[in-house]
């Protein structure tokens, strides 16, 4: 391994590794381990340390289950002293790259900044921009609603990386002055949120956000506390026993969610451990302060894929498809958590019907609700917040991804993100797009317009139809697939 010179940031020294001509530093600290009176409190800043820190291995995971259909806990790969971050840069120089700031998404249940899926190698390669990919806390380790606990803990941790990366970066070849933070799904979700929490102002210019957006019913409160006090009694323990609950190992902690979250899913739903408003922290929802202007000067790309809710098939244990005699049930379970006024539900089925038939697509009640749920959760959720950004911010843009898996899972959610990487994997893996010259020309074309938005502002190169910005009038949207095209 070619080690990087030695880099002295503010908190001391680090060496990182050379790969393909990219230094990359690995599980760099940006704050103190969040244990003990620090679990379910406001991250506090690394320390100084003394000795040369290898920063050539990505650091713990937060703590987390697998997934909903494997055993628990994960082994070695996590622990609370999760707060690291990640480099990829062409150069440690004083060259001003623009820096990506990479938010990884998993229902703020899963996920981690270590994943192959976002390795920035590729990324800084094609487009000489620093790349960062951040951990921060999962769960009700991150976002815990009982007395005592500061809110929106994992979306500080995400602030105090932001601030880290305005304070170092620079000494890593970046520009401190361009910074584009963009994440997918919960990513996505906290990207947007960002956007219009007060202690994130000043620390980024640009945002990504690839399905996922805030919700205009989102980020409640109640949701958050049910899901709590049920971890709480899971836990026998009341809801005041904060003392108690920051003494427990972690592991118990995370057994007793997998165990709820099984819970949940059985019935068809997931717990919420998600940010909230609190009033301070996130002082209002982000769609109404967005409509507001509160975050005018921030350009914006948004969008989702075509069947993010084909992602369900796999998530879900025992996934059973709807049919006539469900649909409606299912889709009603929807619509009242997210529609506050009447509404006529067989209109609605019979809209998709028709829709899908006259487009010649599958119209089968599985594939109805689908459709319904894409839509639901994320395209229209995506359409409002560029709505509103953009009655302020005139570069603010809109994508659909629709190039799809050749199998039952289509353009499902998260497909994008190896096309936005450039990693393609030649596994036999049917959620996985393999690398061929399709995909690589897809792959290469939405890298460009990424870059080229992190760099200037604007996504349009010389390699697509050109890129119109949003406006609630033409609603141009583009749409990459196997070819792309303004919609």
């Amino acid at each position: 391994m070619k080690k990087t010179e030695i880099i002295k940031i503010k908190s001391g020294n680090l060496q990182g590794y050379i790969n393909e001509g990219i230094s990359i530093f690995k599980g760099i600290p940006y704050a103190e381990p969040p244990i003990g009176e620090l679990r379910l409190n406001n991250p506090k800043s690394k320390k100084d340390w003394d000795d040369v820190l290898e920063a050539t291995e990505f650091g713990p995971e937060a703590p987390q289950p697998y997934n909903l259909n494997t055993p628990l806990p994960r082994p070695i790969q996590s622990e609370e002293n999760c707060l690291t971050l990640n480099i990829w840069t062409p150069a440690n120089d004083s060259e001003k790259r623009p820096v990506m700031v990479w938010i990884h998404g998993g229902a703020f249940i899963y996920g981690s900044s270590s994943r192959r899926l976002y390795d920035g190698l590729h990324l800084v390669q094609r487009g000489n921009v620093v790349v960062v990919t951040i951990n921060y806390r999962l769960g009700p380790f991150a976002n815990f609603f009982i007395p005592g606990a500061k809110a929106n803990a994992g979306m500080l941790d995400q602030i105090l990386a932001l601030e880290w990366v305005k304070d170092n970066i620079g000494y890593f070849g970046g520009d401190t002055e361009n910074v584009t933070i963009f994440g997918e799904s919960a990513g996505a979700f906290s990207v947007c949120a960002l956007m219009v929490m007060p202690k994130a102002k000043g620390l980024f210019n640009r945002v990504i956000a690839q399905s996922g957006a805030a919700h205009p019913l989102g980020l409640r409160k109640s949701v958050l506390k049910r899901s709590s006090e049920e971890l709480m009694s899971e836990l026998n323990l009341k809801p005041d026993q904060i003392d108690t609950f920051r003494k427990l190992p972690w592991v118990d902690i995370i057994k007793a969610t997998h165990r709820l979250n099984r819970k949940a899913a059985s019935r068809g739903i997931r717990l919420s451990f998600s940010p909230y408003i609190d009033g301070d922290t996130i002082p209002h929802h982000p769609l109404k302060a967005i409509n507001e202007g509160y975050a005018k000067d921030i350009e914006l790309i948004i969008g989702s894929n075509f069947e993010e809710s084909k992602f369900n098939h796999l998530v879900f244990p025992n996934f059973k498809p709807a049919d006539l005699n469900n649909l409606s049930k299912r889709m009603n379970g929807q619509l009242r958590l997210t529609i506050e006024k009447d509404y006529d539900l067989d209109n609605i089925i019979n809209t998709y019907r028709t829709s899908r038939e006259k487009n010649k697509l599958p119209a089968e009640p599985q594939d109805i609700l689908d459709a319904f749920n894409t839509d639901n959760t994320f395209r229209i959720p995506a359409i409002k917040f560029a709505e509103a950004q953009s009655k302020h911010q005139k570069n603010t843009y809109m994508y659909l991804f629709s190039w799809r898996l050749p199998n039952i899972y289509g353009a499902m959610h998260g497909l994008e993100i190896g096309f936005i990487f450039n990693r393609f994997f030649n596994v036999d893996i049917p959620t996985l797009p393999k690398k061929s010259e399709e995909t690589e020309t897809l792959s290469k074309n939405m890298m460009d317009s990424w870059i080229r938005f992190a760099r200037t502002g604007n996504p349009n190169h010389t390699s697509i139809p050109k890129w119109p910005s949003y406006d609630i009038e033409n609603r141009s949207t583009i749409i990459f697939d196997k070819e792309i095209k303004i919609w």
